[in-house]
C-alpha cells in the first residue's frame, strides 16, 4: 500500500485529511500484522516529509496512533494468551510487528519535540502542545520496554538516551509536572514526570524475574501507582534509585552515594510503597481487587498478589538478599526441558533415550545449594521463560535433578544470564492411579508424576511428599495411589504449591497402604 512513496521531495499523499482517512480505512482489519507494518512505514516517511506543515505532521501521527490501537491490542492478546505455546515463527512475527510500530511512534513524537526545540519550520507555534507530545513519546517508550522484557532481551542501543533526552527537554521547558490529557478520556490524564517514572520504576523492579503475564500485571500496577513516584536532582527519602538523563545507561539502585553529575536524577517509589501495602492488604482481605484499580483486564487474584508482592520487595530501601552464598567457578550442566523429556531422562538416568538430541549443554558460572547461575547463548535460549521447568545434570553427575527458571537477564544480544532454582537434586518417575477399589481404576501414564527426593537430614520419616504432575491430573478432592520401591502408598490431602505452563507441583500427605 505504500508504493506511492517515491522520495522526500514529493508532496506527501496524506497531506490531505480526506486521503489520510481513506488510507486508514483501507487497512486490512483482519490482518493486524500487515496493518501495523503499514502504519510503521507511514510514520517512518514523516521524517523526510519536509514540505508538510508542522501541525499536519502532528495530525498524521495522531491519526496513525489511534488507528494502531485495535491492531496492537489484538496481537498483544494473542501473544500473552499463547505465551510459550505459540509457534516460534508466529511469536517472532508478533513481536517484530509490535516493537517496530512502537519504536516508530516514539521516534515520530520525539522528532516533533526536537523540531519544536529547534524552532524551525513553524514548529515553535506548537510549543503549547509539547507536554502532550513528550508524554506520548514516553508512553510509547514504556510499551517498547515492556515488549523487550517479555522476551527477556536487552533494549536497543540508544533507548535510555532517548528516554532521558525527552525528560531533560521537559525539565528545560518547565512542564514536567504540568497535567496534560495524553489521550482523550480521564484515563489519559498524566504528566511527563509520571510517564518517565513509569519507565524507570518498571526497569528497576527486577522484571527479569517475572513471567510474561506477571510482567503485564506489574506494568499496570506501576501505572496505577505512578502518581506517588518521586524524582529529584539530589538525594531524597524513598529515592534509592538513580538514572542519568544524559547517558545511554539504564536506571539502577544506588548502592552507594552516586557520583555528582549534572545528568543524574534520584528517584524512587515515594508513598507508593505504603499505598501498595494497603492495596495488598485489601486484596488479601476481600479476595478481590478494589474497583478503583483498573488493570485493564480480569486476572487471577493470586497472580495479581504475586506481582504486587514482587514489586513491594524490589521497591524496598534494601534489596532482597540471597538466601545462600553462591560459589564461583565454571561448570558444565546438561539441560532438557518439557515435562515428558524430563521424565524420560529421570527414568533412564544415564542411559540413552529418544530425547538425547534435545539435551543442551550450558555453562554454570556459579552454584549454590539451591541452584545455578548459568550463561546461555542468546540464540539458543529464545524458548526460555521465567517458570520454565528444566531437567539438569552436572557433567560429572549420574542423576538428573529438576529446577525452575527464576530469573533471566540480557545485557546484550550475545548471551543471557539464567537464574535456576533446583527443586530437587534427584527425582523418581512413579506410577499413579486413582485410590479406589473399583476394578476399572485407570493407571496414569508412567511419566505423569515425578517424586522429588529431599536431601534434608530430617526427611527420612517425612509424612509429606512433593510430586511434579502434568497439568490436569491434580484434583484436590481425590486421593491417589502411588507404587514405588515395590510398595503401595496413598497420597492424601493434596495441595498445589506452584503451577507452570507444563507442570503442577503438588504436596501430598503420604500413608503406606496395609498389605
Amino acid at each position: 500500500m505504500l508504493k506511492w512513496i517515491k522520495g522526500a521531495d514529493d508532496e506527501h499523499p496524506l497531506a490531505d485529511d480526506k486521503a489520510a482517512r481513506e488510507y486508514i480505512e483501507q487497512l486490512p482489519a483482519l490482518d493486524s500484522y500487515k496493518s501495523l507494518d503499514e502504519l510503521s512505514n507511514l510514520l517512518h516517511t514523516l521524517g523526510g516529509a519536509t514540505r508538510l506543515k508542522a501541525a499536519r505532521v502532528l495530525e498524521i501521527i495522531d491519526l496513525v496512533d489511534a488507528a494502531a490501537k485495535t491492531h496492537h491490542r489484538k496481537l498483544a492478546q494473542d501473544y500473552l494468551a499463547g505465551s510459550a505455546r505459540l509457534q516460534k515463527v508466529r511469536e517472532v512475527r508478533i513481536w517484530n510487528a509490535v516493537v517496530g510500530f512502537w519504536k516508530e511512534l516514539a521516534d515520530a513524537y520525539a522528532m516533533c519535540a526536537d523540531r519544536c526545540q529547534d524552532g524551525s519550520g513553524g514548529w515553535s507555534a506548537l510549543k503549547a502542545r509539547m507536554p502532550m507530545v513528550v508524554s506520548r513519546a514516553l508512553r510509547a517508550m514504556a510499551v517498547q520496554l515492556k515488549w523487550h522484557l517479555v522476551r527477556y532481551g536487552p533494549v536497543e542501543p540508544g533507548y535510555w538516551a532517548k528516554t532521558g533526552k525527552l525528560f531533560a527537554y521537559a525539565e528545560e521547558q518547565g512542564f514536567t509536572n504540568s497535567a496534560v490529557e495524553v489521550y482523550p478520556g480521564n484515563a489519559g490524564t498524566s504528566t511527563v514526570q509520571r510517564e518517565f517514572l513509569k519507565v524507570a520504576m518498571l526497569a528497576v523492579s527486577s522484571p527479569g524475574s517475572l513471567a510474561p503475564l506477571n510482567l503485564e500485571i506489574a506494568q499496570r500496577v506501576v501505572g496505577h501507582l505512578s502518581e506517588y513516584f518521586e524524582v529529584h536532582a539530589d538525594a531524597a527519602p524513598d529515592c534509592h534509585f538513580h538514572v542519568y538523563v544524559d547517558a545511554d545507561t539504564p536506571p539502577a539502585r544506588a548502592m552507594s552515594v552516586p557520583v555528582e553529575a549534572p545528568g543524574r536524577r534520584m528517584f524512587g517509589p515515594g508513598q507508593a510503597v505504603a499505598e501498595l501495602d494497603r492495596l495488598i492488604a485489601a486484596v488479601q482481605g476481600s479476595g478481590f481487587l478494589p474497583t478503583r484499580v483498573d488493570l485493564g483486564g480480569a486476572f487471577d487474584t493470586q497472580v495479581v498478589l504475586s506481582a504486587m508482592h514482587h514489586l513491594a520487595r524490589y521497591w524496598a530501601p534494601v534489596p532482597p538478599a540471597r538466601s545462600e552464598e553462591r560459589h564461583g567457578g565454571l561448570a558444565r550442566i546438561s539441560v532438557v526441558y518439557d515435562f515428558t523429556a524430563i521424565s524420560t531422562m529421570v527414568s533412564n538416568q544415564t542411559n540413552s533415550s529418544p530425547f538425547d538430541d534435545a539435551i543442551e549443554v550450558w555453562t554454570a558460572e556459579n552454584e549454590s545449594e539451591s541452584g545455578y547461575g548459568a550463561l546461555v547463548p542468546f540464540t539458543k535460549s529464545d524458548w526460555l521463560r521465567v517458570g520454565t521447568l528444566l531437567g539438569i545434570k552436572r557433567e560429572e553427575g549420574a542423576s538428573w535433578g529438576v529446577g525452575v527458571v527464576r530469573r533471566i537477564a540480557a545485557f546484550d544480544h550475545t548471551q543471557r544470564h539464567i537464574g535456576i532454582q533446583m527443586l530437587t537434586r534427584g527425582a523418581i518417575a512413579v506410577n499413579l492411579m486413582e485410590d479406589s477399589l473399583v476394578a476399572d481404576s485407570q493407571v496414569l501414564p508412567v511419566d505423569s508424576a515425578l517424586l522429588l527426593l529431599s536431601h534434608a537430614p530430617d526427611s527420612g520419616g517425612a509424612a509429606n511428599m512433593n510430586l511434579l504432575l502434568k497439568p490436569g491430573i491434580f484434583a484436590p478432592a481425590n486421593s491417589m495411589q502411588m507404587r514405588i520401591w515395590e510398595r503401595d502408598y496413598v497420597l492424601m490431602s493434596g495441595e498445589i504449591v506452584e503451577s507452570g505452563e507444563d507442570f503442577d507441583l503438588a504436596r501430598y500427605r503420604v500413608m503406606q497402604r496395609s498389605e
